[in-house]
């Protein structure tokens, strides 16, 4: 029992927005829905999140359990309570504002219904960013669960 799988991708954020998302092409438009700064917000489909920065290159690693998962490590804290998400197409992504993918599609063994968290590192920088605007960035991971 625990971890039975991740992925993840550098998201680019922008208006402090990105989301993980069903990639079926008839759900609700992923922003319709937004949450206040430093939370995330779930809704068909749908995980939005909002970061403290309004934008940067932000690091997203999604996992996913078998049971309920533990802190995934001390620096995190919680951007919200659990709450209950459904992906119907069994095909998720990480993707900007703009609905452009960071990174490939993943497949979930089912539809579910999941548990999802979301958890928020502190703020990094990346001395190697030529842009002001992304130097800062934050580290979030997405924990689902059955």
């Amino acid at each position: 029992m625990g971890l039975v799988d991740s992925f993840g991708a550098t998201v680019l954020v922008e208006r402090h927005l990105f989301a993980l998302i069903d990639t079926d092409p008839d759900i609700e438009e992923p922003f319709s829905r937004l949450p206040q700064s430093a939370s995330f917000v779930v809704h068909e489909g749908c995980v939005v999140v909002a970061s403290a920065l309004e934008d940067q290159m932000a690091r997203v690693s999604v996992e996913l359990w078998d049971s309920t998962p533990d802190a995934p490590g001390a620096e995190f804290h919680s951007m919200g309570e659990p709450t209950s998400v459904d992906f119907d197409s069994e095909q998720i992504q990480l993707v900007n504002l703009m609905r452009e993918p960071a990174g490939d599609e993943y497949q979930l063994a089912d539809a579910g219904p999941y548990q999802v968290c979301v958890w928020v590192g502190p703020q990094e920088e990346d001395p190697q960013e030529h842009l002001e605007a992304y130097r800062l960035f934050e580290r979030f991971v997405i924990q689902l669960w059955r």
